[in-house]
C-alpha cells in the first residue's frame, strides 16, 4: 500500500484490518457459540464493486462464504440490503431447524494512492472515480452544505 494511502486509512479507518483478519475474528467469537457450517447459513450484504472482490486471499464475502458453504446474498449497491420482506422471507426458509444465521454488512470506501477517501483509480480508466460511487452519490444529495466529494 503506497505511503500517502496507508496514512488516510491509520487515520480515518484506525481499526481497520484485512478481511482475512476480520474472518478469523469472527469465526473465533462465533465458534464459541456453537456456530458451525453444518447449523449456520450464511448471508452477505457487501456492494457487487469488482473492487470488493479482486484480492482472493483477502475478498472477506469468499473467506466467509469458504467457512460456512453457500451464501445467500442480501446486498445492493452501497452494500444495503435489497431484498425486503421477501428476500429475508425466503432467506429464513435456508435456516437449518434449530440453526444460526451469519450476515455480513459490508460497505466500503475507495481511498486512492495519494490518500483521497472516496475516490479510486480504477484498472484501465484514465481518471479517478468515486467507490462507493452509491454512497458518494447518497452522501452529496444529503449534504445540505452542498459539499462534494
Amino acid at each position: 500500500m503506497p505511503k500517502a494511502q496507508k496514512a488516510a486509512v491509520d487515520t480515518y479507518f484506525k481499526s481497520a484490518l484485512p478481511g482475512s483478519q476480520i474472518e478469523e475474528l469472527v469465526y473465533q467469537q462465533v465458534s464459541e457459540l456453537g456456530i458451525t457450517r453444518d447449523n449456520t447459513v450464511f448471508a452477505q450484504s457487501s456492494c457487487p464493486d469488482e473492487l470488493n472482490h479482486d484480492d482472493y486471499a483477502e475478498d472477506i464475502t469468499r473467506l466467509m462464504r469458504n467457512r460456512y458453504g453457500e451464501v445467500f446474498p442480501l446486498g445492493g449497491l452501497a452494500g444495503l440490503p435489497f431484498t425486503g420482506k421477501t428476500g429475508w422471507g425466503a432467506f429464513s426458509h435456508h435456516v437449518p431447524e434449530d440453526g444460526n444465521i451469519v450476515v455480513l454488512y459490508a460497505p466500503h470506501v475507495g481511498i486512492t494512492a495519494d490518500g483521497v477517501v472516496g475516490k479510486v483509480h480504477r484498472p484501465g480508466q484514465e481518471k479517478e472515480t468515486t467507490a462507493c460511487g452509491a454512497s458518494i452519490g447518497a452522501y452529496n444529495s444529503l449534504s445540505d452544505a452542498g459539499r462534494r466529494l
